[in-house]
């Protein structure tokens, strides 16, 4: 097997020389795989004929899904036909070499594993509870966790956080899982299996939730938050400001300094019962700001605000320049934009390299070297 493009000189990456077979077909396995790829391992994506379900999972193009692309940044590709003596030939003697492997909840382990081999496996609860017949999604896994519950207008029903955001934080957990089993690795030489449910990761998630309710029997309701929030609705966006310090800065801002006089709002238990009033004028006084200029003077001050942006506007934002954010990558296959580095490490490459392998061509003799 190929190794990685070697990297201009300068800091080596945290992974480099471990090898991942990424047999996955979830989100979060193949999130888990592409963090490993972002620092430095050698990571396979093997794909049935026809591709990886994810290669035409959501919103896309030409080409693959949007998804596909994020989630497999880094990768190479190579096609398994489990009906091939070939193709099982293959994936043994790669399984032979690796590292870590990365798989679904409910498959079977592949074929010539050693005794070095970290075994990631990722499903949706674990394996014999009592949720083990249940068919889940993203809505499901989010209601089940009890984070709806808090999410929305009290006299509504409840938000469903879209996107997927479970399957994320769980792509993370296995990520973190497979890279202390290798660190555990290099003292006992022994790989062992480890386990990534997003049933678990989202009740770590949801952390508040469960100690409130071991803690004292309650629980958070989707009531009136009962502290110094307020939504406001700027000429062009809406923000979002906490004035749970800072008072007479946020009145400066927006141009209503008579309520520093006001005997109703004088302490900070005061202005809490009478909330609902003061956001009444906070909010006609910013109705004709600019969204960006009103967050900016309260950040100025100390007090917390922010813009409620869209994902243009987040692309276009000075935080993301600055923290360069995006990248573009290009290989063989041609050049897509990409999330540069989920997290840092000083002194280590932690970057995207490469784009979203093509699907390679079955009728390849070194699908092994396919990118």
């Amino acid at each position: 097997m190929s190794s990685s493009p070697d990297l201009p000189d300068g800091p080596v990456s945290p992974l480099d020389g471990v090898v991942v077979l990424d047999l996955s077909t979830s989100v979060a396995g193949q999130y888990a795989g592409r963090l490993l790829a972002m620092n430095g391992a050698d990571v396979v994506l093997v794909e049935p004929p026809g591709g990886t379900p994810t290669r035409r999972r959501g919103p896309r193009a030409e080409g693959d899904s949007f998804l596909f692309r994020h989630l497999n940044q880094g990768k190479r590709s190579l096609v398994h036909d489990r009906r091939s003596p070939a193709d099982r030939k293959t994936l043994r003697e790669l399984t032979g070499r690796a590292d870590v492997v990365l798989r679904d909840q409910g498959s079977a382990a592949p074929e010539g594993a050693g005794g070095r081999l970290v075994d990631c496996v990722v499903g949706d609860v674990p394996e014999g509870g009592a949720y083990a017949g249940w068919r889940f999604s993203e809505m499901i896994h989010q209601a089940l966790a009890g984070a709806m519950k808090t999410t929305g207008e009290y006299d509504r029903e409840p938000i469903y956080g879209l996107g997927e955001r479970a399957s994320y934080a769980t792509g993370t957990t296995a990520y973190i899982s497979v890279v202390s089993a290798l660190h555990e690795r290099r003292r006992s030489g022994s790989g062992q299996r480890v386990d990534s449910t997003v049933f678990e990761s989202l009740a770590a998630m949801g952390q508040n939730i469960v100690s409130q309710y071991s803690y004292n029997g309650t629980h958070a309701t989707r009531q009136r938050y009962p502290g110094f929030l307020a939504l406001l609705r700027c000429a062009d966006a809406w923000i979002v400001l906490f004035v749970i310090r800072n008072w007479p800065t946020v009145c400066r801002v927006l141009d209503c300094e008579h309520l520093l006089d006001d005997e109703r709002y004088r302490t900070s238990g005061d202005r809490l019962r009478n909330w609902e009033e003061i956001v009444a004028v906070l909010q006609e006084r910013a109705a004709t700001r600019r969204a960006d200029e009103v967050v900016e003077e309260c950040q100025r001050g100390r007090v917390s605000a922010e813009k409620v942006a869209g994902l243009g506007d987040l692309l276009e934002s000075e935080q993301w320049r600055v923290r360069r954010v995006m990248t573009r990558v290009s290989g063989p296959g041609g050049e897509e934009p990409a999330v540069r580095s989920v997290f840092t490490i000083d002194g280590a490459a932690t970057e995207v390299r490469s784009p979203s392998p093509r699907l390679p061509d079955p009728s390849s003799r070194d699908q092994r070297r396919s990118a």
